[in-house]
Protein backbone atom coordinates (compact mmCIF):
# COMPACT_ATOMS: atom_id res chain seq x y z
CA UNK A 1 0.00 0.00 0.00
CA UNK A 2 1.14 3.60 -0.49
CA UNK A 3 0.83 6.10 2.33
CA UNK A 4 2.17 9.63 2.09
CA UNK A 5 4.06 8.73 -1.07
CA UNK A 6 5.82 5.79 0.59
CA UNK A 7 5.16 2.12 -0.25
CA UNK A 8 4.88 -0.48 2.53
CA UNK A 9 4.24 -4.13 1.90
CA UNK A 10 1.65 -4.44 4.63
CA UNK A 11 3.32 -6.96 6.92
CA UNK A 12 4.41 -6.46 10.51
CA UNK A 13 5.79 -8.74 13.19
CA UNK A 14 3.57 -11.78 13.75
CA UNK A 15 3.32 -14.16 16.65
CA UNK A 16 2.67 -17.75 15.60
CA UNK A 17 -0.97 -17.56 16.68
CA UNK A 18 -1.75 -14.37 14.77
CA UNK A 19 -3.66 -14.91 11.48
CA UNK A 20 -1.77 -14.16 8.29
CA UNK A 21 -2.65 -12.93 4.84
CA UNK A 22 -1.25 -15.63 2.56
CA UNK A 23 -1.14 -15.31 -1.22
CA UNK A 24 -0.75 -18.62 -3.07
CA UNK A 25 0.27 -18.69 -6.72
CA UNK A 26 -0.96 -22.04 -8.06
CA UNK A 27 -1.51 -22.37 -11.79
CA UNK A 28 -3.28 -25.69 -11.30
CA UNK A 29 -6.07 -25.88 -8.75
CA UNK A 30 -9.35 -27.79 -8.48
CA UNK A 31 -11.15 -28.68 -10.66
CA UNK A 32 -7.84 -29.69 -12.30
CA UNK A 33 -6.69 -32.93 -10.66
CA UNK A 34 -3.15 -33.80 -9.62
CA UNK A 35 -1.19 -34.67 -6.51
CA UNK A 36 -0.31 -30.98 -6.13
CA UNK A 37 -3.92 -29.81 -6.24
CA UNK A 38 -4.98 -32.51 -3.77
CA UNK A 39 -2.25 -31.35 -1.40
CA UNK A 40 -3.32 -27.71 -1.52
CA UNK A 41 -7.00 -28.55 -1.09
CA UNK A 42 -6.15 -30.29 2.17
CA UNK A 43 -3.70 -27.62 3.33
CA UNK A 44 -5.94 -24.64 2.54
CA UNK A 45 -8.84 -26.21 4.45
CA UNK A 46 -6.65 -26.43 7.53
CA UNK A 47 -5.13 -22.96 7.10
CA UNK A 48 -8.62 -21.51 6.90
CA UNK A 49 -9.47 -23.17 10.23
CA UNK A 50 -6.62 -21.11 11.70
CA UNK A 51 -8.38 -18.01 10.30
CA UNK A 52 -5.61 -17.19 7.85
CA UNK A 53 -6.91 -15.19 4.88
CA UNK A 54 -5.83 -16.93 1.69
CA UNK A 55 -5.90 -15.52 -1.82
CA UNK A 56 -5.17 -17.90 -4.71
CA UNK A 57 -3.93 -16.75 -8.11
CA UNK A 58 -4.68 -19.53 -10.58
CA UNK A 59 -5.46 -20.26 -14.19
CA UNK A 60 -8.22 -22.78 -13.36
CA UNK A 61 -11.45 -21.08 -14.34
CA UNK A 62 -13.66 -23.26 -12.10
CA UNK A 63 -11.53 -22.90 -8.97
CA UNK A 64 -14.07 -20.74 -7.05
CA UNK A 65 -16.64 -23.55 -7.25
CA UNK A 66 -14.46 -25.52 -4.84
CA UNK A 67 -15.39 -23.26 -1.90
CA UNK A 68 -19.10 -23.01 -2.71
CA UNK A 69 -21.30 -24.25 0.11
CA UNK A 70 -18.50 -24.24 2.67
CA UNK A 71 -18.97 -21.25 4.95
CA UNK A 72 -15.45 -21.38 6.36
CA UNK A 73 -13.77 -21.48 2.95
CA UNK A 74 -16.11 -18.84 1.52
CA UNK A 75 -15.07 -16.50 4.35
CA UNK A 76 -11.32 -17.03 4.25
CA UNK A 77 -10.44 -18.08 0.67
CA UNK A 78 -10.64 -15.82 -2.39
CA UNK A 79 -9.42 -16.15 -5.96
CA UNK A 80 -8.01 -14.24 -8.89
CA UNK A 81 -8.55 -16.19 -12.12
CA UNK A 82 -6.12 -15.08 -14.80
CA UNK A 83 -5.97 -16.04 -18.51
CA UNK A 84 -4.38 -19.42 -19.15
CA UNK A 85 -4.03 -22.18 -21.70
CA UNK A 86 -3.89 -25.93 -21.19
CA UNK A 87 -1.20 -26.43 -23.89
CA UNK A 88 -2.97 -29.52 -25.19
CA UNK A 89 -2.06 -28.82 -28.79
CA UNK A 90 1.59 -27.97 -28.12
CA UNK A 91 3.26 -30.35 -25.70
CA UNK A 92 0.33 -32.67 -25.09
CA UNK A 93 0.32 -31.94 -21.38
CA UNK A 94 -3.07 -31.04 -19.98
CA UNK A 95 -1.96 -28.60 -17.30
CA UNK A 96 -3.31 -25.06 -16.91
CA UNK A 97 -0.55 -22.73 -18.03
CA UNK A 98 -1.03 -19.21 -16.77
CA UNK A 99 0.12 -16.45 -19.08
CA UNK A 100 2.61 -14.02 -17.51
CA UNK A 101 0.35 -11.11 -16.70
CA UNK A 102 0.99 -7.68 -15.15
CA UNK A 103 -2.31 -8.18 -13.31
CA UNK A 104 -0.32 -10.36 -10.90
CA UNK A 105 1.33 -7.18 -9.64
CA UNK A 106 -1.97 -5.42 -8.98
CA UNK A 107 -3.40 -8.52 -7.27
CA UNK A 108 -0.42 -8.60 -4.89
CA UNK A 109 -0.73 -4.88 -4.17
CA UNK A 110 -4.46 -5.12 -3.56
CA UNK A 111 -4.30 -8.17 -1.27
CA UNK A 112 -1.20 -6.93 0.59
CA UNK A 113 0.00 -10.36 1.78
CA UNK A 114 2.29 -11.12 4.70
CA UNK A 115 3.87 -13.97 2.73
CA UNK A 116 3.60 -15.32 -0.81
CA UNK A 117 3.71 -19.06 -1.52
CA UNK A 118 4.68 -19.78 -5.13
CA UNK A 119 4.33 -23.23 -6.70
CA UNK A 120 6.75 -24.41 -9.41
CA UNK A 121 8.86 -22.30 -11.77
CA UNK A 122 6.71 -21.54 -14.80
CA UNK A 123 6.92 -18.12 -16.50
CA UNK A 124 3.86 -16.90 -14.58
CA UNK A 125 5.23 -18.20 -11.27
CA UNK A 126 8.59 -16.58 -11.92
CA UNK A 127 6.89 -13.26 -12.67
CA UNK A 128 4.98 -13.52 -9.39
CA UNK A 129 8.33 -14.10 -7.67
CA UNK A 130 9.85 -11.06 -9.37
CA UNK A 131 6.97 -8.83 -8.22
CA UNK A 132 7.13 -10.28 -4.69
CA UNK A 133 10.84 -9.49 -4.49
CA UNK A 134 10.30 -6.00 -5.92
CA UNK A 135 7.63 -5.37 -3.29
CA UNK A 136 9.89 -6.77 -0.55
CA UNK A 137 7.47 -9.53 0.51
CA UNK A 138 8.69 -12.85 1.99
CA UNK A 139 8.55 -15.75 -0.47
CA UNK A 140 8.03 -19.45 0.22
CA UNK A 141 8.72 -21.35 -3.01
CA UNK A 142 7.74 -25.00 -3.35
CA UNK A 143 8.85 -27.36 -6.13
CA UNK A 144 6.61 -30.37 -6.72
CA UNK A 145 7.53 -31.47 -10.25
CA UNK A 146 10.81 -32.92 -11.49
CA UNK A 147 11.08 -30.65 -14.50
CA UNK A 148 14.69 -31.72 -15.00
CA UNK A 149 13.41 -35.24 -15.73
CA UNK A 150 10.50 -34.03 -17.84
CA UNK A 151 12.88 -32.22 -20.18
CA UNK A 152 14.17 -35.60 -21.38
CA UNK A 153 10.61 -36.37 -22.51
CA UNK A 154 9.54 -33.02 -23.89
CA UNK A 155 12.81 -31.73 -25.43
CA UNK A 156 14.43 -33.06 -28.59
CA UNK A 157 17.36 -35.37 -27.94
CA UNK A 158 20.22 -33.13 -29.10
CA UNK A 159 19.01 -30.15 -27.05
CA UNK A 160 18.33 -31.85 -23.68
CA UNK A 161 21.62 -30.81 -22.02
CA UNK A 162 21.32 -27.20 -23.16
CA UNK A 163 17.67 -27.00 -22.11
CA UNK A 164 18.37 -28.57 -18.71
CA UNK A 165 21.22 -26.16 -17.93
CA UNK A 166 19.10 -23.23 -19.06
CA UNK A 167 16.23 -24.30 -16.82
CA UNK A 168 18.50 -24.86 -13.82
CA UNK A 169 20.02 -21.40 -14.29
CA UNK A 170 16.56 -19.81 -14.43
CA UNK A 171 15.43 -21.74 -11.36
CA UNK A 172 18.50 -20.69 -9.40
CA UNK A 173 18.17 -17.00 -10.36
CA UNK A 174 14.70 -16.93 -8.82
CA UNK A 175 14.84 -19.40 -5.93
CA UNK A 176 17.87 -17.60 -4.50
CA UNK A 177 15.47 -14.73 -3.65
CA UNK A 178 12.98 -16.83 -1.65
CA UNK A 179 13.07 -16.87 2.13
CA UNK A 180 12.43 -20.62 2.24
CA UNK A 181 12.49 -23.27 -0.50
CA UNK A 182 10.39 -26.41 -0.18
CA UNK A 183 9.98 -29.69 -1.95
CA UNK A 184 8.23 -32.94 -1.06
CA UNK A 185 11.03 -35.52 -0.76
CA UNK A 186 14.58 -35.62 0.55
CA UNK A 187 15.67 -37.25 -2.70
CA UNK A 188 14.56 -34.23 -4.74
CA UNK A 189 15.74 -31.75 -2.08
CA UNK A 190 19.24 -33.20 -2.36
CA UNK A 191 19.06 -32.98 -6.14
CA UNK A 192 17.97 -29.33 -6.05
CA UNK A 193 20.79 -28.42 -3.67
CA UNK A 194 23.24 -30.29 -5.93
CA UNK A 195 22.14 -28.10 -8.86
CA UNK A 196 22.83 -24.91 -6.87
CA UNK A 197 19.56 -24.07 -5.10
CA UNK A 198 20.51 -22.51 -1.72
CA UNK A 199 20.77 -24.93 1.19
CA UNK A 200 18.64 -26.03 2.93
CA UNK A 201 15.73 -27.06 0.73
CA UNK A 202 13.15 -28.13 3.33
CA UNK A 203 11.15 -31.34 2.85
CA UNK A 204 7.45 -30.58 3.23
CA UNK A 205 5.58 -33.54 4.68
CA UNK A 206 2.92 -35.31 2.66
CA UNK A 207 -0.29 -36.63 4.15
CA UNK A 208 -3.17 -38.82 3.13
CA UNK A 209 -6.83 -38.82 4.12
CA UNK A 210 -6.83 -42.22 5.82
CA UNK A 211 -10.54 -42.00 6.61
CA UNK A 212 -11.45 -41.62 2.94
CA UNK A 213 -8.77 -43.96 1.62
CA UNK A 214 -9.57 -46.97 3.73
CA UNK A 215 -9.91 -50.77 3.23
CA UNK A 216 -13.55 -50.45 4.31
CA UNK A 217 -14.23 -48.77 0.95
CA UNK A 218 -13.89 -52.16 -0.75
CA UNK A 219 -16.93 -52.76 -2.94
CA UNK A 220 -17.78 -55.77 -5.10
CA UNK A 221 -19.86 -53.58 -7.40
CA UNK A 222 -16.93 -51.20 -7.91
CA UNK A 223 -14.60 -54.12 -8.53
CA UNK A 224 -16.93 -55.44 -11.22
CA UNK A 225 -17.12 -51.98 -12.82
CA UNK A 226 -13.30 -51.93 -12.98
CA UNK A 227 -13.39 -54.81 -15.47
CA UNK A 228 -15.29 -52.66 -17.97
CA UNK A 229 -17.77 -53.81 -20.56
CA UNK A 230 -15.52 -55.30 -23.25
CA UNK A 231 -15.56 -58.78 -21.70
CA UNK A 232 -18.30 -60.97 -20.37
CA UNK A 233 -16.58 -62.05 -17.18
CA UNK A 234 -18.70 -63.88 -14.65
CA UNK A 235 -18.78 -62.60 -11.07
CA UNK A 236 -16.83 -65.69 -10.01
CA UNK A 237 -14.11 -64.85 -12.55
CA UNK A 238 -13.94 -61.19 -11.48
CA UNK A 239 -13.62 -62.28 -7.84
CA UNK A 240 -10.75 -64.66 -8.60
CA UNK A 241 -8.77 -62.80 -11.28
CA UNK A 242 -5.95 -60.69 -9.83
CA UNK A 243 -6.95 -57.06 -10.37
CA UNK A 244 -4.23 -54.43 -10.76
CA UNK A 245 -5.00 -50.72 -10.53
CA UNK A 246 -3.08 -47.76 -11.93
CA UNK A 247 -4.18 -44.20 -11.10
CA UNK A 248 -2.74 -41.11 -12.72
CA UNK A 249 -2.74 -38.52 -15.43
CA UNK A 250 -2.23 -40.18 -18.80
CA UNK A 251 0.81 -38.34 -20.13
CA UNK A 252 4.19 -39.35 -21.61
CA UNK A 253 6.26 -39.03 -18.43
CA UNK A 254 4.08 -41.58 -16.58
CA UNK A 255 5.70 -44.43 -18.56
CA UNK A 256 2.54 -46.21 -19.64
CA UNK A 257 4.36 -47.77 -22.59
CA UNK A 258 6.56 -49.72 -20.17
CA UNK A 259 3.46 -50.80 -18.24
CA UNK A 260 2.06 -52.24 -21.47
CA UNK A 261 5.20 -54.37 -21.80
CA UNK A 262 4.96 -55.50 -18.19
CA UNK A 263 1.40 -56.68 -18.81
CA UNK A 264 2.67 -58.97 -21.57
CA UNK A 265 4.99 -60.65 -19.09
CA UNK A 266 2.41 -61.44 -16.42
CA UNK A 267 -0.30 -64.13 -16.47
CA UNK A 268 -3.50 -63.95 -18.45
CA UNK A 269 -5.43 -64.55 -15.20
CA UNK A 270 -4.76 -60.90 -14.31
CA UNK A 271 -6.49 -57.67 -15.30
CA UNK A 272 -5.44 -54.01 -15.25
CA UNK A 273 -7.77 -51.08 -14.61
CA UNK A 274 -6.36 -47.62 -15.42
CA UNK A 275 -8.14 -44.76 -13.64
CA UNK A 276 -7.40 -41.29 -14.97
CA UNK A 277 -7.43 -39.36 -18.19
CA UNK A 278 -5.31 -37.03 -20.24
CA UNK A 279 -4.52 -35.91 -23.78
CA UNK A 280 -2.12 -38.82 -24.24
CA UNK A 281 -4.83 -41.42 -23.77
CA UNK A 282 -5.50 -41.82 -27.50
CA UNK A 283 -1.84 -42.65 -28.01
CA UNK A 284 -1.50 -44.98 -25.04
CA UNK A 285 -4.76 -46.93 -25.21
CA UNK A 286 -3.94 -48.88 -28.41
CA UNK A 287 -0.81 -50.27 -26.69
CA UNK A 288 -2.98 -52.33 -24.33
CA UNK A 289 -5.18 -55.35 -25.20
CA UNK A 290 -8.86 -54.60 -24.59
CA UNK A 291 -9.48 -58.04 -23.13
CA UNK A 292 -7.03 -57.42 -20.27
CA UNK A 293 -7.15 -53.67 -19.67
CA UNK A 294 -9.95 -51.20 -19.02
CA UNK A 295 -9.49 -47.44 -19.18
CA UNK A 296 -12.02 -46.33 -16.59
CA UNK A 297 -11.60 -42.57 -17.00
CA UNK A 298 -11.65 -39.98 -14.25
CA UNK A 299 -12.71 -40.82 -10.69
CA UNK A 300 -12.60 -38.74 -7.52
CA UNK A 301 -13.69 -38.78 -3.90
CA UNK A 302 -15.58 -41.83 -2.63
CA UNK A 303 -15.50 -43.58 -6.01
CA UNK A 304 -11.72 -43.21 -6.31
CA UNK A 305 -11.28 -44.48 -2.75
CA UNK A 306 -13.51 -47.45 -3.54
CA UNK A 307 -11.46 -48.25 -6.66
CA UNK A 308 -8.22 -48.28 -4.62
CA UNK A 309 -9.70 -50.54 -1.94
CA UNK A 310 -11.36 -52.90 -4.44
CA UNK A 311 -8.18 -53.71 -6.36
CA UNK A 312 -5.70 -56.41 -5.35
CA UNK A 313 -2.56 -54.39 -6.15
CA UNK A 314 -1.61 -50.88 -7.17
CA UNK A 315 0.92 -50.83 -10.03
CA UNK A 316 2.80 -47.75 -11.22
CA UNK A 317 5.61 -47.43 -13.76
CA UNK A 318 6.41 -43.70 -13.51
CA UNK A 319 9.97 -42.77 -12.52
CA UNK A 320 9.38 -39.01 -12.68
CA UNK A 321 7.68 -38.55 -9.30
CA UNK A 322 9.06 -36.15 -6.70
CA UNK A 323 6.82 -37.93 -4.18
CA UNK A 324 3.76 -39.59 -5.70
CA UNK A 325 0.54 -39.02 -3.76
CA UNK A 326 -1.00 -42.11 -5.34
CA UNK A 327 1.35 -44.45 -3.46
CA UNK A 328 0.09 -43.27 -0.07
CA UNK A 329 -3.55 -43.36 -1.21
CA UNK A 330 -3.13 -46.99 -2.29
CA UNK A 331 -1.31 -47.94 0.92
CA UNK A 332 -3.96 -46.25 3.10
CA UNK A 333 -6.54 -48.32 1.22
CA UNK A 334 -4.70 -51.50 2.16
CA UNK A 335 -3.66 -52.08 -1.44
CA UNK A 336 -0.02 -53.16 -1.77
CA UNK A 337 2.15 -51.15 -4.18
CA UNK A 338 4.20 -52.59 -7.03
CA UNK A 339 6.17 -49.82 -8.69
CA UNK A 340 9.31 -48.63 -10.40
CA UNK A 341 12.01 -47.86 -7.84
CA UNK A 342 12.60 -44.19 -7.07
CA UNK A 343 14.68 -42.44 -4.44
CA UNK A 344 11.60 -40.73 -3.02
CA UNK A 345 9.75 -44.04 -2.68
CA UNK A 346 12.37 -45.36 -0.25
CA UNK A 347 11.58 -42.52 2.17
CA UNK A 348 8.22 -44.04 3.18
CA UNK A 349 8.08 -47.45 1.50
CA UNK A 350 9.92 -50.61 2.59
CA UNK A 351 10.48 -53.15 -0.16
CA UNK A 352 8.93 -56.46 0.88
CA UNK A 353 6.88 -54.80 3.64
CA UNK A 354 4.44 -52.50 1.82
CA UNK A 355 4.79 -54.05 -1.63
CA UNK A 356 7.67 -54.46 -4.03
CA UNK A 357 9.51 -52.16 -6.42
CA UNK A 358 11.39 -53.01 -9.58
CA UNK A 359 14.49 -51.57 -11.19
CA UNK A 360 13.41 -48.87 -13.69
CA UNK A 361 13.03 -50.07 -17.27
CA UNK A 362 13.89 -53.65 -16.30
CA UNK A 363 11.16 -56.04 -17.36
CA UNK A 364 12.69 -59.03 -15.59
CA UNK A 365 12.80 -57.06 -12.34
CA UNK A 366 9.18 -55.93 -12.82
CA UNK A 367 8.04 -59.50 -13.41
CA UNK A 368 9.87 -60.67 -10.27
CA UNK A 369 8.33 -57.86 -8.15
CA UNK A 370 4.83 -58.85 -9.28
CA UNK A 371 5.50 -62.55 -8.64
CA UNK A 372 6.71 -61.87 -5.09
CA UNK A 373 3.82 -59.52 -4.29
CA UNK A 374 1.20 -62.01 -5.45
CA UNK A 375 2.53 -64.58 -2.99
CA UNK A 376 2.04 -62.37 0.04
CA UNK A 377 -0.89 -60.03 -0.50
CA UNK A 378 -2.49 -60.12 2.96
CA UNK A 379 0.74 -59.37 4.85
CA UNK A 380 1.64 -56.52 2.48
CA UNK A 381 -1.86 -55.05 2.76
CA UNK A 382 -1.76 -54.88 6.55
CA UNK A 383 1.73 -53.35 6.65
CA UNK A 384 0.92 -50.81 3.91
CA UNK A 385 -2.09 -49.50 5.81
CA UNK A 386 -0.09 -49.23 9.06
CA UNK A 387 2.61 -47.21 7.29
CA UNK A 388 0.14 -44.84 5.61
CA UNK A 389 -1.43 -43.98 8.96
CA UNK A 390 1.84 -42.30 9.94
CA UNK A 391 1.27 -39.60 7.30
CA UNK A 392 -1.40 -36.98 8.04
CA UNK A 393 -2.42 -33.71 6.41
CA UNK A 394 -2.71 -32.16 9.86
CA UNK A 395 1.02 -32.67 10.35
CA UNK A 396 1.81 -31.29 6.89
CA UNK A 397 -0.41 -28.26 7.57
CA UNK A 398 1.21 -27.60 10.95
CA UNK A 399 4.61 -27.70 9.30
CA UNK A 400 3.81 -25.24 6.50
CA UNK A 401 2.02 -22.96 8.97
CA UNK A 402 5.26 -22.74 10.99
CA UNK A 403 7.23 -22.24 7.77
CA UNK A 404 5.17 -19.17 6.85
CA UNK A 405 5.97 -17.52 10.19
CA UNK A 406 9.62 -18.55 9.87
CA UNK A 407 9.81 -17.08 6.36
CA UNK A 408 8.49 -13.74 7.64
CA UNK A 409 10.97 -13.75 10.54
CA UNK A 410 13.88 -14.75 8.30
CA UNK A 411 12.97 -12.04 5.81
CA UNK A 412 12.65 -9.37 8.49
CA UNK A 413 15.97 -10.32 10.07
CA UNK A 414 17.91 -9.60 6.88
CA UNK A 415 19.68 -6.27 7.11
CA UNK A 416 18.54 -5.07 3.67
CA UNK A 417 14.88 -5.68 4.61
CA UNK A 418 14.85 -3.83 7.92
CA UNK A 419 13.76 -0.62 6.28
CA UNK A 420 10.35 -1.76 5.01
CA UNK A 421 9.32 1.61 3.60
CA UNK A 422 10.27 2.60 0.06
CA UNK A 423 9.81 5.92 -1.65
CA UNK A 424 8.17 5.88 -5.07
CA UNK A 425 11.46 6.14 -6.98
CA UNK A 426 13.00 3.17 -5.14
CA UNK A 427 9.81 1.21 -5.61
CA UNK A 428 9.74 1.86 -9.38
CA UNK A 429 13.43 0.95 -9.68
CA UNK A 430 12.94 -2.38 -7.86
CA UNK A 431 9.98 -3.34 -10.04
CA UNK A 432 11.98 -2.46 -13.17
CA UNK A 433 15.10 -4.32 -11.98
CA UNK A 434 13.40 -7.60 -11.09
CA UNK A 435 11.20 -7.45 -14.16
CA UNK A 436 14.33 -7.18 -16.35
CA UNK A 437 15.81 -10.26 -14.62
CA UNK A 438 12.56 -12.12 -15.28
CA UNK A 439 12.49 -10.95 -18.90
CA UNK A 440 16.10 -12.03 -19.47
CA UNK A 441 15.50 -15.50 -17.99
CA UNK A 442 12.36 -16.05 -20.02
CA UNK A 443 14.12 -14.90 -23.16
CA UNK A 444 16.67 -17.64 -22.53
CA UNK A 445 13.82 -20.15 -22.21
CA UNK A 446 12.18 -18.81 -25.36
CA UNK A 447 15.31 -19.18 -27.49
CA UNK A 448 17.12 -22.12 -25.86
CA UNK A 449 14.21 -24.34 -24.76
CA UNK A 450 10.92 -23.59 -26.53
CA UNK A 451 12.13 -24.30 -30.11
CA UNK A 452 13.09 -27.85 -29.12
CA UNK A 453 9.84 -28.97 -27.48
CA UNK A 454 8.45 -32.29 -28.70
CA UNK A 455 6.56 -35.33 -27.45
CA UNK A 456 8.16 -38.80 -27.48
CA UNK A 457 6.13 -41.39 -29.41
CA UNK A 458 5.81 -44.29 -26.98
CA UNK A 459 4.75 -46.70 -29.72
CA UNK A 460 8.27 -46.87 -31.10
CA UNK A 461 9.82 -47.46 -27.67
CA UNK A 462 7.27 -50.12 -26.84
CA UNK A 463 7.66 -51.83 -30.18
CA UNK A 464 11.43 -52.22 -29.78
CA UNK A 465 11.17 -53.71 -26.29
CA UNK A 466 8.16 -55.83 -27.20
CA UNK A 467 10.01 -57.58 -30.04
CA UNK A 468 13.07 -58.09 -27.85
CA UNK A 469 11.21 -59.54 -24.87
CA UNK A 470 8.36 -61.49 -26.46
CA UNK A 471 10.07 -64.85 -25.99
CA UNK A 472 10.52 -64.39 -22.21
CA UNK A 473 6.93 -64.14 -21.06
CA UNK A 474 5.75 -67.75 -21.01
CA UNK A 475 7.22 -69.30 -17.84
CA UNK A 476 5.54 -67.07 -15.26
CA UNK A 477 2.23 -67.13 -17.12
CA UNK A 478 2.14 -70.92 -17.22
CA UNK A 479 2.86 -71.15 -13.47
CA UNK A 480 0.19 -68.63 -12.53
CA UNK A 481 -2.45 -70.07 -14.84
CA UNK A 482 -1.84 -73.49 -13.31
CA UNK A 483 -2.39 -72.06 -9.82
CA UNK A 484 -5.56 -70.24 -10.91
CA UNK A 485 -6.95 -73.41 -12.54
CA UNK A 486 -6.49 -75.32 -9.28
CA UNK A 487 -8.01 -72.41 -7.32
CA UNK A 488 -11.13 -72.37 -9.51
CA UNK A 489 -11.50 -76.16 -9.34
CA UNK A 490 -11.58 -76.07 -5.53
CA UNK A 491 -14.02 -73.16 -5.33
Amino acid sequence: MITNGVYTNGYTHHDNDEPLRILIFAESFPTFTSGVTRRFKEIIRRLAKRQHHIHVITGCKNAPTWVEGNELLEEYVTFSILPSTDFKDKIDCACPFLFPNPTIYSVIRRFSPDVIHIIEQTPGALLCGAFAKALNIPIVWSSHTNIDFYLSTYIRLGAITMATRTYQFIRLKHLMHSSINLTVSKDFADFMEHTGVPHPVIVWKTGVDSELFNPTQHSRSMRYRMFGTYNNFTEEQMDSITLFLCVGRISPEKNFEFLSLVLERIPSQTFLCIVGDGPFRNTVEPLFPKDRVYFFGFLAGEELASAYASADFFIYASISETFGQVYLEAMASGTPVIAAEGGQLKEFFVNGEHGYFWKPDNLDSAEEAIRLAMKNRNYLSKKARQQALKHSWDSASDQVNDIYYEAIKKHNDKEENKNKNMNKLTHIWRVFYYFIIWLFCNSLALFLMAPFVRVSPPQSIAAQKRNKNNKNKNSFEEKHNSIMTKKLSFS
